[in-house]
């Protein structure tokens, strides 16, 4: 399988290991076309996908804001699926983990913890 094929590959387990326990009623505001995930600082984060030229996009609406994610190449290492923007970041690993990086945020999504 080629390096393309497996990240789509890994974009869609990502999307298909969302089950109901992660889900969680988005806010009123917020779009009704995609998952929504609890994070850490009791905020909810809605997550879809776009088809690009390129692969997969990450479509995030959180705190109020909206942003499109671009996805990343795999890199060496753990298992994870990454998107960002240049600016903002996205990045999925096993478990239904989402971690949310902004100049002004560090955010853990989904289930499980997260430890540094």
């Amino acid at each position: 399988m080629s390096i393309s094929r497996l990240g789509k590959f890994m974009v869609l387990a990502a999307a298909l290991a969302i089950g109901p326990a992660a889900l969680a009623q988005p806010p009123t505001d917020a779009p009704d076309d995609g998952a929504a995930f609890q994070c850490s600082d009791g905020s909810k984060m809605v997550l879809s996908f776009a088809e690009t030229g390129d692969g997969i996009a990450a479509l995030v609406w959180l705190h109020g804001a909206s942003y499109r994610l671009d996805y990343l190449p795999p890199e060496p290492g753990p298992v994870q699926v990454a998107w960002s923007d240049g600016e903002h970041s996205l990045t999925w690993s096993p478990g239904v983990r989402l971690m949310w990086m902004a100049s002004d945020a560090h955010l853990m999504c989904g289930r499980g913890e997260h430890k540094h």
